[in-house]
Formats: structure tokens, sequence, C-alpha cells
């Protein structure tokens, strides 16, 4: 399994749970227009009750997600080599190296 620090993928899941919440959110407007006009038929209305609850947890779920993504630790440190996968970061158990041309 990849680090997930050295995942520099865009994270599509706040995008997509938003996404559907405005579309609930639009829905939940459109569908009685819809029904009125007698584009879609009233079996629909039974829908338009529960379409403000599922639009609230969409985005509740779009802000969490997004945030948990937001918290996740990035890595200061240039990448490895190819095929090493990770950070470049040493492992604690690595011994420091330390070179002579310090301040003097």
């Amino acid at each position: 399994m990849p680090d997930p620090a050295a995942d520099l993928r865009p994270h599509r899941a706040p995008k997509a749970l938003g996404g559907l919440a405005a579309l609930a959110c639009v829905a939940c407007c459109a569908l009685p227009v819809l029904i009125t006009a007698g584009v879609v038929g009233a079996s629909a209305g039974a829908v338009v009750d529960w379409l403000p609850a599922l639009a609230v947890v969409l985005a509740v779920l779009a802000a969490g997600t997004w945030w948990l993504g937001q918290r996740r630790r990035f890595c200061s440190c240039a990448p490895k080599a190819a095929g090493e996968g990770g950070c470049g970061c040493k492992a604690s158990t690595d011994p420091l190296k330390t070179s002579g041309a310090g301040r003097q």
C-alpha cells in the first residue's frame, strides 16, 4: 500500500460528495416544478420530502472528508528515487550524517 503522505493525486471524494449535495439541492427545488408541469410523474413527490436531509448529509460528509484530507501529514523532505516510494526522509533508526562544512 502506498504511503499516504507521498500520494500527490487529488482526492476526489470531497468533490464527488459536494457535487452530489449540489445535485440533491437542485433536485429538491426542481422536482416540485417538474411534477406540476407534468414532466415527471406524481410518484416523484415521495422523493422530494427527503431530498433536503440528503443534501445536508452529503454536504457534511463532503466537508468532513475534505477536513480529514487536509489533516494528512505531508512530507517536507525531497522525494526518494523512483521505485522506492514514500518520503525521502530518513527513518528515526537511520544514523544521522553530518558534514564538516558547518558554521565557523
